[in-house]
């Protein structure tokens, strides 16, 4: 809902919110972004907005509890978990946990996500957390780009992250 009866699209914030990530001064990308979630959603003292720009999707693989993670060798998984990755999914899903008022109170997730199975499990995996139909995703961008996958590995002695590069925004 853009104020003074602008149209402003969700390709067009995405492109805001790029101008804010690449500005060198601080001021100047704050700026932008309070600026880029006005425009999205015609103003934000209405919702709250948690801004997460490099979505992911989660995956754990679990060794067994006596096995030590061991560079070089083979590790069979005893289970493998999927879940939200990423700062602002981690966020938003905290605060509609913790607020007494979230359900009255629209929560937005300003956030770009990757096409494919991983996007597709993202966006179900948010709509089963943060509620079927809700605002949360008025400001998601689906990107044309892969979503990207960071896997944990879970030994008993230590974890090992292997996160994939993130893919461009278009």
């Amino acid at each position: 809902m853009p104020r003074a009866g602008i149209s402003i699209s969700r390709s067009t914030a995405a492109i805001a919110f790029a101008a804010a990530i690449m500005s060198s001064s601080s001021s100047t990308r704050e700026n932008a972004f309070v600026h880029a979630l006005s425009m999205m959603s015609g103003g934000i003292s209405d919702r709250s907005v948690v801004v997460g720009l490099n979505a992911a999707f989660q995956k754990r693989f679990i060794l067994p509890p006596s096995t030590p993670l061991s560079p070089g060798s083979v590790h069979r998984a005893d289970a493998v978990e999927e879940g939200l990755g990423g700062k602002g999914q981690d966020v938003a899903v905290t605060l509609r946990h913790l607020w007494p008022e979230a359900q009255s109170r629209p929560l937005a997730l300003a956030q770009f996500v990757g096409t494919g199975p991983g996007g597709d499990a993202v966006m179900s995996l948010l709509a089963d957390t943060l509620g079927e139909g809700g605002a949360w995703d008025a400001l998601t961008v689906r990107t044309k780009s892969a979503m990207r996958t960071c896997t944990s590995i879970v030994g008993s002695d230590s974890t090992t992250e292997l996160v994939e590069p993130s893919g461009v925004i278009d």
